[in-house]
């Protein structure tokens, strides 16, 4: 039976907290392709048991021509930056999870289990479509790391709560400048991860993080690690 981890899932939030431009001087050279560096890791406790902690991520950035963020509604939400790809068959129709008992299908088609029902396929009323992510859908993506026996192995949200599908900790950072206007832009990205399990799941562990974002052109940023830390090392207060 499919399931959805709800302990867990993260909410996100986005706050830009500052960016630079030229208007009356003549604007830095970036490349088009956005850059990005490391600036700050820390970790915020939730205000009572019942509130989630925060994971709070800041990174520097840099493009060319600004196109940086995607709109929670309106054209940002269809194709280049979908959610999800749908497939069809020759008639026309979708591929659904019962092509699988055809010809050909059954050696293309993952089986109705985990972690595949996570990431594969997406109940649309009576029929089990099948389908593929799309990772221009989001334009933050972040990986966790945990450091075991000095080797650092992924944790992946999504699959590591067999038989349950959990949420990855990919998000979508809103508009930082006019989409019809092309100019450089430089700051800073505080990106907010909440989850009532971090410490629950990460203990003592040694962590790090690794991210990249992408702009609205699909041009992909450079990927950043974080420096290692443990959270109660990185903990703050307020």
């Amino acid at each position: 039976m499919r399931g959805f981890v709800i302990f867990f899932k993260g909410s996100l939030a986005f706050a830009l907290v500052s960016w630079v431009f030229a208007a009356c001087y003549t604007p830095p050279e970036f490349p088009v392709e956005p850059s990005i560096s490391f600036n700050t890791i820390a970790f915020k406790k939730g205000a009572t048991q019942f509130d989630p902690d925060t994971l709070i991520l800041t990174i520097n950035f840099r493009d060319g021509d600004g196109d940086l963020g995607l709109q929670s509604q309106g054209p940002d939400t269809g194709e280049p930056y979908n959610a999800l790809w749908y497939f069809t068959k020759s008639d026309g129709s979708f591929v659904t999870l019962a092509d699988r008992s055809l010809p050909g299908f059954d050696t293309l088609l993952p089986p109705y289990e985990f972690p595949y029902f996570c990431i594969n396929y997406t109940i649309a009323g009576d029929d089990t479509l099948y389908v593929e992510p799309n990772e221009y859908h989001y334009n933050i993506h972040v990986k966790y790391f945990v450091k075991k026996n000095g080797v650092y192995t992924e944790f992946d949200w999504l699959t590591a709560f067999d038989p349950l599908c959990g949420e990855t900790f990919n998000g979508r950072f809103p508009l930082l400048n006019d989409p019809n206007r092309s100019r450089p832009l430089e700051g800073k990205l505080k990106y907010k991860m909440k989850s009532a399990g971090f410490e629950l799941i990460f203990r003592q562990d040694t962590m790090k993080l690794e991210v990249f974002i992408i702009d609205r052109a699909l041009n992909i940023s450079n990927t950043i690690s974080t420096p290692d830390f443990v959270l109660k090392n990185i903990t703050v207060g307020g």
